[in-house]
């Protein structure tokens, strides 16, 4: 009798199970549904981009360039990563145990595997590290000689010669970014990176076409994570068996090729289609990526005067330039600060005073009084970026009004990335800069950077920062800072924050753009 009890009771608890596990499923459809419309999101397929450039390397550690990025992550993950919020969190370790800032201890997630089927350990991330932190100039200024260490096969260590408290946001950064690779990979590196492309990432690298395409596939033993997407943190699901990224210089081939439907996603396409996308059934995704400047040679030459910085930034129609390079105000925002609005703990319009003056009476006597006298002054451009030629050209036209004399000069763009290592050869130029975790990381603000001069005040301004013990008294210091910017070193003007122009099929889901376009959790519905 007491064995048939057992049995019922057994049968009974067995429903229960079923019953629950059934309701589950069901909410999980639900979620799904709630957050992808009325169907399931497909699985399987293929994902074509098509994006503005060829990268220069997938090795993110050797290269800073957006393609590079976008397409290596796919591939590479890295201890930390950036939330939506601009806070470092752990990625592939699964805690970080900070000492004042001064001694990290990093335990990582165990049974990571690579794509060669190897398991993530201590010797891979410590070879990871001290390559990356020897290609990264920022890592190698809050780093310094320091060495990250081998504690145990899951443990890595790292200790400063000094407190920093803007070290973890600089290893989380996504911009050559710290990315983790099989031991042997890091000692194969050349000057130029690594020619064999393993990580631990969501797909793995197959074929690189130059000129032509990149493809990546589905790596079918990766293990994601259960946390919600959140920036760079959180779930990153393979959803289509393969990507390719097609390699289209030409801003009109992109812009066709999303139109008929060649490619699923097409990377910044011209400024001046965008309403004529807005009328269509694709998807336009105008997200703000960064910064556009007025960037001074202060090196050397007529703009080592900050009289004559000062003049031009007096002179400057921002409103103008921006509608004429940016065309609509849903693609730009004007504003003073430096690092993005949306970085709460970073922003600031200190010394907005002096940003979009339009006074050409105040441009004159500044000119007067820095003894211009009609020299030539050459202000290099692109049209590889239509909007840094079209920002060039009414540029020229402005300070033509208060009698300078403006040389513009166009050249492709790996042309011009050479010419300004070379302080003699150019006096301006308009650029854009992603935006920084923390201000630390702008490059036009470090003296290693192209035309950028050692200031001992913004080089004192960043020791404090990093050396503050407060979130407070790092934003104080970048405040006064910011104000000095403006008003006295005044190394760029800043034009605009702006945006990349994303556009996407209507059968495209999950794509969103934080730190960079991401494309895991994307799925194609056809």
């Amino acid at each position: 009798m007491k064995n048939v009890k057992k049995g019922l009771v057994f049968l009974f608890l067995a429903l229960l199970l079923a019953l629950f596990t059934s309701c589950g499923k069901s909410d999980e459809s639900s979620s799904s549904n709630e957050s992808n419309g009325d169907s399931e999101r497909a699985n399987g397929g293929e994902l074509k981009i098509a994006i503005n450039a060829q990268p220069p390397s997938l090795d993110p550690q050797a290269s800073t360039a957006t393609a590079t990025r976008d397409t290596a992550r796919l591939v590479f993950e890295s201890l930390l990563v950036l939330n939506a919020d601009f806070e470092p969190v752990p990625f592939l370790a699964e805690e970080v145990e900070s000492e004042d800032n001064q001694k990290f201890t990093f335990h990582l997630r165990q049974g990571v595997k690579f794509h060669n089927g190897e398991e993530m350990t201590a010797e891979d991330v410590v070879a990871s590290m001290n390559r990356w932190k020897e290609n990264n100039n920022k890592a190698k200024k809050v780093i310094g000689d320091s060495e990250f260490q081998i504690e145990d096969d899951y443990t890595v260590t790292l200790e400063l010669s000094e407190p920093s408290s803007l070290a973890m946001t600089v290893m989380a950064s996504p911009g050559q970014f710290a990315a983790i690779m099989p031991k042997e990979i890091n000692e194969s590196a050349g000057p130029d990176g690594v020619t064999e492309y393993i990580g631990t990432g969501p797909f793995e690298f197959v074929e690189w076409q130059q000129d032509n395409y990149i493809h990546f596939t589905k790596f079918e033993e990766y293990e994601p994570l259960e946390e919600e997407t959140d920036g760079l943190a959180g779930k990153r699901e393979a959803l289509v068996d393969d990507v390719y990224f097609y390699i289209s210089e030409d801003a009109s081939t992109r812009l066709a090729g999303i139109q008929s439907g060649e490619y699923d996603i097409a990377y910044q396409l011209p400024f001046d289609s965008y309403e004529q996308l807005l009328s269509t059934d694709l998807q336009v995704e105008p997200t703000l990526a960064g910064n556009m400047v007025l960037q001074y040679n202060a090196r050397e030459g007529l703009m080592a005067d900050d009289k004559m910085r000062q003049a031009i930034n007096a002179a400057l129609n921002i409103d103008e330039i921006l509608q004429a390079s940016l065309v609509h105000p849903e693609i730009y925002r004007v504003g003073a600060g430096l690092m993005e609005d949306e970085n709460i703990k970073w922003a600031t319009n200190a010394g907005e005073e002096n940003y979009n003056q339009n006074d050409q009476e105040k441009a004159k006597q500044l000119l007067e009084e820095a003894g211009y006298d009609g020299e030539e002054i050459n202000l290099v451009s692109t049209r590889d970026y239509q909007h840094y030629y079209d920002s060039s050209v009414v540029i020229k036209e402005q300070l033509e009004n208060i009698g300078m004399n403006v040389n513009l000069e166009v050249y492709d763009w790996p042309t011009l990335t050479e010419l300004v290592q070379d302080p003699s050869k150019w006096h301006m130029r308009v650029n854009g800069f992603t935006f920084s975790a923390d201000p630390t990381q702008i490059l036009y603000l470090d003296s290693d950077y192209a035309g950028v001069v050692e200031d001992e005040a913004v080089i004192n301004a960043m020791k404090a920062i990093e050396a503050a013990e407060t979130e407070e008294e790092a934003k104080a210091e970048w405040e006064a800072l910011q104000e000095y910017l403006w008003t006295e070193s005044l190394p760029a003007t800043k034009l605009g924050s702006y945006s990349h122009l994303y556009v996407l099929g209507e059968d495209v889901e999950g794509f969103i753009y934080s730190h960079g376009g991401q494309f895991w959790n994307v799925s194609v519905n056809n």
